[in-house]
């Protein structure tokens, strides 16, 4: 089946489970291997339907996290449309893609996923995917008793909510974000104040490698740099951190 995959996530999982992806997005830059050699048809937010033609496709990925609902209501193709919001929902969305696709690769994954969410994972300092930053306070500052905040954007500063994928993933590992609202909320000085909170700095969306200093200047908060891609790259990337842990 020719599929043509408009999120990075499950671009990267269905390469690994042998499905014929044939259009990506420009995210879409995992496994490095494989998808150089995939042409582009747009972004998470954008596709040219014209470049999609071109491929002949069977099927097109969505997610509604992703991909935006114009997106799937233009598509001219059969699609699917997962929603991945929690490490919870992971075996269900594999599953949904793996009838979708008729691929028993991804059937696979989903028990492993399920599997790894039979019991919380503990999770040390010393396992979470710090990275290294000229700038970054020392990683003990995180084992002080102070709360994390997980910042995603600058300017404005911005954190993930109680109903994302990223918050649910620390719950499971047995470290509770502080967060001021739902979805992705802005944070604000005066909140930050408040709780007096160790900021963990994602390496994606926002680039925040070699920016800690500025936001440890503009904040006046210890900051390290910690990397987004297996917190938030929900398939297999995902899945395989998880599993490193409970190994």
């Amino acid at each position: 089946m020719r599929v043509v995959c408009l999120v990075p996530s499950w671009t990267e999982t269905l390469l690994e489970c042998g499905v014929e992806v044939v259009g990506r997005t420009r995210y879409c830059v995992h496994p490095v291997d494989k998808t150089g050699a995939i042409p582009v048809v747009g972004g998470t937010k954008d596709v040219d339907w014209k470049k999609v033609s071109a491929l002949a496709p069977d099927l097109v990925v969505f997610d509604r996290e992703e991909n935006t609902r114009a997106m799937a209501e233009s598509c001219p193709y059969p699609w699917v449309a997962t929603h991945v919001i929690s490490v919870q929902a992971m075996p269900a969305a594999l599953e949904q893609l793996a009838q979708a696709l008729d691929c028993g690769a991804l059937w696979q994954l989903a028990e492993r996923y399920r599997a790894v969410l039979a019991a919380p994972v503990g999770c040390s300092v010393q396992a979470l995917p710090l990275l290294p930053d000229a700038d970054a306070s020392e990683p003990a500052v995180l084992s002080e008793g102070r709360p994390w905040v997980y910042l995603i954007w600058r300017k404005p500063y911005m954190t993930v909510g109680t109903d994302t994928f990223i918050y649910s993933l620390f719950a499971h590992l047995g470290r509770t974000l502080i967060t001021p609202g739902e979805r992705y909320p802005e944070v604000h000085e005066a909140w930050l104040r408040q709780h007096n909170p160790v900021l963990l700095c994602a390496s994606e969306p926002y680039p925040f490698a070699g920016k800690l200093a500025r936001v440890k200047s503009e904040l006046q908060l210890d900051a390290l740099l910690i990397d987004g891609e297996p917190l938030c790259w929900y398939g297999i990337r995902s899945l395989r951190f998880l599993e490193s842990l409970k190994h």
